[in-house]
């Protein structure tokens, strides 16, 4: 056996609304097939979302892809949001809040999400599952010897995200601390001595992880490069107490399914905070049409606020990224 750790964010490129990243933690048989292709080691499980048109929120097989294509399923947000008490044990009630999603869930610090003034913690949060599903997913997933499935999510507000590329003057440090937050939180937590692969997909334009991965680890061993290249890079710690080894590859999402299951939670909490930042100017500014925050129509939404902003003392570094 091993774990298996997928890790992917989401709102990295919009000027509006928070940045997520998610992380899931897999305890997996200690084959290739399984890491490599997840998809095709348990199809009682999982599907991908080609063809999967017609397949219910939580219904085995799960459908578990990209997030970019997964939001192109009309109940696109009920699979991901499935996917937190089916295969991660969320003990989701019909109604549950953002509060208790993110005290659940979320990396010890919460500061990261301070200051945004879209925020609303009781925020409801439902969930499109059938009766008796949980009941049966699990027995399936116990049966298929997944046993110990675990993740984390964080969120970074516009306020904080700000903060930092003032601090860092640089975007990418946004990305990158976050990360390393996750791969710290599991190099932590994860209980045993057996070995630990870490999935990754690229993080920005990066080429090189050896330096950031090496900032992760801190003083439990030293990473060593195994190959660097523009199709994949992959490191491997020496000195560690167990085996620990870090894949980051393009396109991850779509090749590994650990990645693609915490593209799925990463989304899920971004699009929660886009319809809370809907939710909040559109209560306030008449007419003003929603925004999914992407860059040319966020300019058109941004604009439409600002005088709003103005009058009720909104600080605009809490709203908009500067970058």
């Amino acid at each position: 056996m091993l774990w298996v750790i997928g890790c992917d964010e989401a709102g990295y490129g919009p000027p509006l609304g928070a940045f997520t990243q998610g992380s899931v933690a897999l305890f997996l048989p200690g084959s290739t097939g399984a890491i490599e292709d997840s998809w095709a080691a348990y199809p009682e499980l999982f599907r991908k979302r080609r063809g999967a048109a017609r397949a219910r929120p939580g219904v085995l097989p799960l459908v578990v892809d990209d997030s970019k294509v997964m939001t192109q399923l009309a109940s696109g947000m009920d699979h991901l949001g499935a996917l937190w008490p089916v295969l991660f044990g969320y003990p989701y009630k019909q109604k549950n809040t953002l509060k208790d999603l993110l005290d659940w869930a979320h990396l010890p610090d919460h500061t990261t999400f301070r200051d945004d003034p879209t925020l609303v913690e009781n925020f409801p949060i439902s969930w499109v599952l059938e009766d008796g599903l949980l009941e049966n997913a699990r027995s399936a997933l116990h049966k298929n010897g997944l046993t110990d499935c675990r993740a984390r999510i964080s969120m970074v507000s516009p306020a904080v995200f700000n903060q930092m590329i003032d601090q860092h003057q640089n975007k990418s440090a946004v990305l990158e601390k976050g990360w390393q937050s996750h791969i710290r939180w599991w190099l932590h937590q994860l209980p045993g001595d057996e070995p630990i692969v870490i999935l990754s997909d690229r993080l920005g334009g990066k080429k090189c992880y050896a330096g950031i991965f090496q900032e992760a680890l801190g003083a439990k061993g030293l990473v060593q490069v195994i190959r660097e290249d523009d199709n994949q890079c992959t490191y491997r710690c020496l000195g560690t107490d167990r085996e620990i080894m870090l894949i980051v590859s393009p396109k991850a999402d779509s090749k590994y399914l650990p990645v693609a299951a915490a593209s799925m939670l990463a989304k899920h909490l971004r699009e929660i905070s886009m319809e809370m930042v809907n939710r909040y100017w559109m209560e306030r500014v008449p007419n003003l049409k929603p925004t999914a925050g992407y860059p040319e129509d966020g300019k058109r939404f941004y604009a439409e606020i600002q005088s709003t902003m103005a009058r009720s003392g909104v600080n605009p570094d809490h709203v908009w990224r500067k970058r």
